[in-house]
């Protein structure tokens, strides 16, 4: 593979060149050279040279009819937001050399599969001086040098996900210095934490991500509430304790979202519990994977912030544990307090207002579907209007996070009836949400406030808004079908 196979490419090449001095300086650096040395595909170029890159960043911009803005200033960091053939972005970071050469540059990196240059004058040479290729050929983790995770430690999350994306191993004594680095977190920001985090959770095996950030102390600074789980055991029905039943929700959470993704789906083990949810998921697979593929904020799509939302789930058990009188371990009301916690971790790591929202709901319904589950409770219209009107399109999420948590409650314990009880109770909610939306979820009011003003002499207020939403539910229920009959239900509600 080189360079210039890949015609859009070859064409972005050809514009940078073309606003290029003959003896100007500019070499490509970072993943892209990866990306090429293992024949995979990247999402984005960076360059560096050594000077001041704005003027060449604007006039190739200009060629290309990109946006162009400057990230920072100080480090001289420019970015033209270029857009390829599918409409997807493409950006193109120029940035001035750290130091003085570029060798001193690629020393300054973080990994040295990273630190990898081919310079723009000589496309065929890859410049190697940190031996990158070789770590790349033996899949291994290498620091450029012995103060690069010193110098920022957010590259341990980074490592992270290089290695659970690559299949690196980790180089001799790295896993020790992930150990040493993490605890110098607190000094960096909160967002590119974050960032990292989340490539991890968007990564091909976000429960080994979490393995890694446990076993390298990451969670001390990024979410605390997990550190507590540490060492609560398990409690009936629980067969795992609580820290690793966390982490298996996650995974098994990942499985059934990577299942009903077409590109993805082969990519996980097709166990007996799995192919029972995909079959019947799928009359509604396609809408699904085009709803967790959705962006609340750009960079984090609806399948990562589920993936976040398992992982807080039961950050509110440490706190509300107790031991009951049957000598069991309880956790009432632990959901409430679960999201109160999850809502000040999305808030710590500056999620957006309705990402916050969006993962504290989860939270704090994830344990409303068990009644139906558990058969305490009976499904029926009115109970399927009633949680879509208090979680709306989280209901989508939470859905499938039952069916995670249950397995992560049960393991190997699980009986096929119990499993294919969760799997047709979710197909439900699934068929009321996509195909019943308008009976079932959000149905037309045959009556307005204004209606309920005029017919029965009512004042506005508190009262209107009570006897809508039990018209609505009504009419949800297919008790209410006609306007007469909506009439005569606000009546007897009246009185």
């Amino acid at each position: 593979m080189s360079l210039t196979s890949n015609p859009a490419i070859a064409s972005i090449l050809d514009a940078i060149l073309a606003e290029l001095g003959s003896g100007q300086p500019l070499y490509l650096v970072g993943g892209s050279v990866r990306g090429l040395l293992l024949g995979r595909p990247f999402n984005d170029l960076d360059f560096v040279m050594p000077d001041d890159p704005t003027s060449l960043a604007k006039a190739v911009a200009r060629r290309l009819k990109a946006g162009f803005f400057v990230l920072d200033d100080v480090r001289r960091t420019t970015r033209i937001v270029h857009t390829d053939a599918m409409g997807k972005m493409f950006p193109l970071d120029f940035v001035k050399f750290t130091g003085n050469t570029l060798v001193e540059d690629l020393q300054s990196r973080d990994f040295t599969v990273n630190a990898m240059a081919i310079s723009m004058h000589d496309l065929a040479t890859i410049i190697d001086p940190l031996k990158g290729r070789e770590d790349l050929k033996q899949g291994r983790l290498s620091l450029c040098n012995p103060e690069s995770l010193i110098a920022d430690p957010v590259r341990v999350l980074r490592g992270i996900r290089l290695a659970i994306q690559f299949g690196f191993d980790f180089g001799p004594g790295l896993e020790r210095k992930f150990q040493e680095a993490a605890v110098s977190l607190p000094n960096t920001s909160y967002e590119r934490q974050r960032d990292e985090f989340f490539k991890i959770l968007e990564g091909n095996d976000p429960a080994q991500g979490i393995v890694y950030c446990r076993q390298f102390n990451v969670f001390e600074t990024l979410i605390p509430g997990l550190v507590q789980q540490e060492g609560i055991p398990a409690s009936d029905p629980h067969v795992y304790p609580l820290i690793e039943h966390t982490w298996r929700v996650v995974k098994y959470l990942d499985q059934l979202l990577k299942a009903i993704q077409s590109d993805k789906s082969s990519e996980v083990e097709q166990t007996w519990w799995l192919l029972a949810a995909k079959k019947a998921f799928a009359p509604y697979s396609d809408q699904m994977e085009k709803f967790f593929q959705e962006e609340l904020t750009p960079g984090r799509n609806k399948s990562s912030l589920a993936l976040f939302g398992a992982l807080l789930h039961d950050l509110g058990k440490p706190m509300t544990m107790k031991v009951g009188e049957d000598g069991r371990l309880h956790y009432y009301n632990h959901a409430q307090v679960g999201a109160d916690l999850a809502l000040e971790v999305a808030k710590r790591l500056k999620l957006s207002k309705a990402e916050c929202n969006w993962v504290t709901d989860l939270v704090r319904h994830h344990m409303d579907l068990l009644p139906l589950i558990n058969g305490r409770t009976a499904l029926t219209p009115r109970v399927i209007y009633r949680f879509y009107q208090k979680v709306d399109e989280v209901g989508v999420a939470i859905l499938l996070h039952t069916l995670a948590d249950t397995i992560g409650t049960y393991g190997e314990t699980l009986s096929r009836e119990k499993w294919e009880q969760a799997v047709t109770i979710a197909a439900q909610f699934l068929s009321a949400w996509w195909d019943h939306k308008e009976s079932l979820v959000n149905p037309t009011p045959l009556l307005d406030g204004n209606d309920i003003q005029r017919l029965f002499g009512l004042n506005p207020g508190k009262k209107i808004g009570e006897l809508l939403d039990a018209l609505l539910e009504a009419q949800a229920g297919g008790e209410i079908k006609t306007q007469e009959e909506a009439e005569a239900f606000i009546m007897k509600q009246i009185k």
